[in-house]
């Protein structure tokens, strides 16, 4: 089991885990001196990168600190498991944010332009929704992660026509003495999902669950909704609070890499061979080729090639000038995976996209 749900595991079943030690009995100190250390490292990624939406999670995370301070009063030092519904409900949520926001942290280092802006609206619906959900049940079922199927956080859909697998991760999601809880997808307004999640696995700590297709997901946030039922003595199984999960669908990233190939030439001085825009498959991982007429240039002795990668949002990098022999190769990295190529041989442009740029995306 992933270490995102190892607090909630610690809360329901008093497991261990990699920090058994620290945490075998979490208080209310520990839960916000998580809050607080993953509010100090999301500043120092909102200073690099600024984003609204970082400063609303930000934000945010400081209400669930403050409103759980209030709410533990002089019990903060007190074991979470022996104190009453409502503070150990929103100690649960409260770690969970912290969680949701390490994650985030984790995966989002390398993404850029609309990919990071969707990750970072995605960060700060995950934290508002748990922020707004009552704190209340004598085993309340929390989400703090939601992960690909291979295991990797995810926070980004880019809609495709195929199945999507995934899972949430957390605590109290089933009983098992009850039937499978109600799971619903629906938009950031309440409307339900044309396509919603079906159940393929589950334990108290883990739900799987598969998307026919995201094909028909509009761009925009997402709240996934989990109802489990509890039994309870002489009146069967019954509805709990729910838990709640959030995701982002935003369009595949699109990158264009704006050229400029430069020969220097015996005789000629510096002529301008290539200049243009070079659209990126960043989805597949593929390659992109343009070939440059060279024909004007007749003795070559150097190429340099300068180039601008638009990650869209408004967001760009730069590299080069570059210069080499003529007869010598020049590769070029950009942010994000990609990496330029000119090959002499045979006056060919080349732009490759690692597979997967961004991480926390599907």
């Amino acid at each position: 089991m992933p270490a995102l749900a190892g607090f909630a595991l610690l809360l329901a079943v008093g497991g261990g885990g990699a920090r058994a030690q620290d945490a075998a009995r979490p208080t209310g100190d520990y839960v916000l001196a998580q809050l607080d250390a993953a509010r100090q490292a999301l500043a120092s990624r909102a200073k690099e990168h600024p984003d609204p939406a970082l400063a609303e999670a930000d934000r945010r995370l400081g209400q669930i600190g403050d409103a759980l301070r209030q709410q533990l009063g002089s019990a903060t030092a007190q074991p979470i498991e022996i104190l009453g519904d409502k503070s150990k409900a929103a100690a649960m949520r409260a770690n969970a944010a912290a969680q949701r926001t390490q994650a985030y942290l984790k995966v989002s280092a390398a993404c850029r332009g609309d990919d990071a802006k969707a990750l970072a609206a995605a960060l700060a619906l995950a934290i508002e929704q748990l922020a707004a959900t009552p704190a209340a049940g004598k085993s309340p079922p929390v989400i703090d992660a939601v992960e690909t199927s291979e295991q990797q956080p995810l926070f980004v859909i880019h809609p495709a026509d195929r199945p999507l697998a995934f899972a949430v991760l957390g605590a109290n999601l089933l009983d098992t003495q009850c039937a499978n809880p109600q799971v619903s997808l629906v938009d950031a307004q309440g409307k339900p999902a044309e396509a919603q999640p079906v159940i393929t696995g589950i334990t108290p700590q883990r739900i799987a669950l598969r998307l026919a297709s995201t094909a028909g997901l509009k761009p925009g946030g997402y709240v996934l909704h989990v109802v489990p039922q509890r039994k309870a003595f002489l009146v069967g199984c019954t509805k709990q609070p729910e838990a709640v999960a959030a995701l982002q669908v935003a369009p595949s990233l699109q990158v264009t890499i704006d050229y400029t190939l430069v020969a220097a030439c015996r005789g000629q001085g510096q002529l301008t061979l290539g200049h243009g825009s070079l659209p990126v498959a960043t989805r597949q991982g593929g390659a992109t080729s343009q070939p440059v007429d060279v024909s004007a240039c007749a003795n070559p002795e150097s190429y340099t090639i300068s180039a601008i990668a638009h990650f869209g949002g408004g967001d760009r990098a730069a590299v080069g000038p570059i210069t080499q022999p003529a007869d010598a190769g020049i590769t070029a990295g950009l942010p994000g995976g990609l990496s330029l190529n000119w090959n002499p041989g045979i006056h060919t442009l080349f732009v490759r996209a690692a597979a997967n740029m961004c991480r926390g995306t599907d």
